[in-house]
Order: structure tokens, then C-alpha cells, then sequence
């Protein structure tokens, strides 16, 4: 018997699901089982907890946020954060998040992102996680709404 075990052909392994699969697992579970998931996670490997979080958040579903919270967000981040993120995103998303800052502060901003030259795309994709990390932050305190369809579904 233990020999036809050891005869069984290998099958080829295939890589099933990862990071994204189970972000949308995630994003369709209760939020608080969802919650309950991603601390028992965090405690086992926070560096996967953190990947899937950030796939549940993306940067672009910010702007789907109400403007009270995009305001508690625009201030709670850094200048230098908030451009980083803001380089090269989509139209909605930069007036969104922009239209936040009073006119005045607004212009300023504009005119300070176009002083701040090329940046890496590395470093923008780490500013946009850090922004939407500071958004579930900002959520765990109750003082950001996190978008109802923000997450993916």
C-alpha cells in the first residue's frame, strides 16, 4: 500500500488565489467578521495583513469618501504625502481629495505639487498606501467614513 502512494504522479502545482483573492473574500464578509479576520491575521503575519488591506483599499476609492471625511484625511496627512499620492492620479480622484482645501490653499498646493518634479513611481505607490492606511486608521476612530462601495467587491 505505502508504495502505490509513493507511485501516484505529481501534478503540477498551481498557484490559486493570493493577495487579491483574498482581499475579495474579505470585502465580502460582514465588517465585523471581516475585522475579526484581519486581527487574527495581523497576529500571524502582519506583512500578508497588511498586503490584503491595502488591496482592499485602494488609493482611487478614497475619493469616493464623504467631504467631512476627506477633510479629517487631507488634514491628518502630510503636504508631502498627499502630493507624492496625488502624482499622476486619475482627475477624479486629485479633485476630489483637492477640492477639500479652500480655494487659496488649493492653489498653493497645485503650485507646490508642480515645484516638486518627477518622483518615483515607488515612492508614490508608497505614499498612496500610506494614505489609505491612514484612512482605515482615521475609520477605527470614527472619524472617516470609509466609502460603501470603497471596497472591492
Amino acid at each position: 500500500m505505502f508504495g502505490l502512494i509513493g507511485a501516484e504522479r505529481r501534478r503540477p502545482m498551481t498557484k490559486l488565489g493570493g493577495v487579491a483573492a483574498a482581499a475579495r473574500i474579505l470585502s465580502h464578509l460582514k465588517a465585523t467578521t471581516a475585522d475579526e479576520v484581519a486581527t487574527d491575521l495581523k497576529q500571524r503575519d502582519e506583512g500578508l495583513a497588511q498586503q490584503i488591506l491595502d488591496e482592499m483599499l485602494p488609493f482611487e476609492r478614497l475619493a469616493q469618501a464623504d467631504s467631512r471625511s476627506l477633510q479629517t484625511l487631507v488634514r491628518e496627512a502630510g503636504a508631502q504625502m498627499l502630493m507624492l499620492s496625488l502624482a499622476g492620479a486619475g482627475k477624479d480622484t486629485r479633485d476630489a481629495i483637492l477640492g477639500c482645501l479652500s480655494s487659496r490653499a488649493r492653489v498653493h498646493f497645485i503650485e507646490e505639487m508642480s515645484l516638486m518634479g518627477p518622483a518615483r513611481r515607488s515612492d508614490v505607490e508608497e505614499a498612496r498606501k500610506c494614505l489609505s492606511r491612514l484612512a482605515r486608521e482615521l475609520a477605527d476612530q470614527d472619524r472617516f467614513t470609509l466609502p460603501a462601495d470603497g471596497y472591492i467587491r
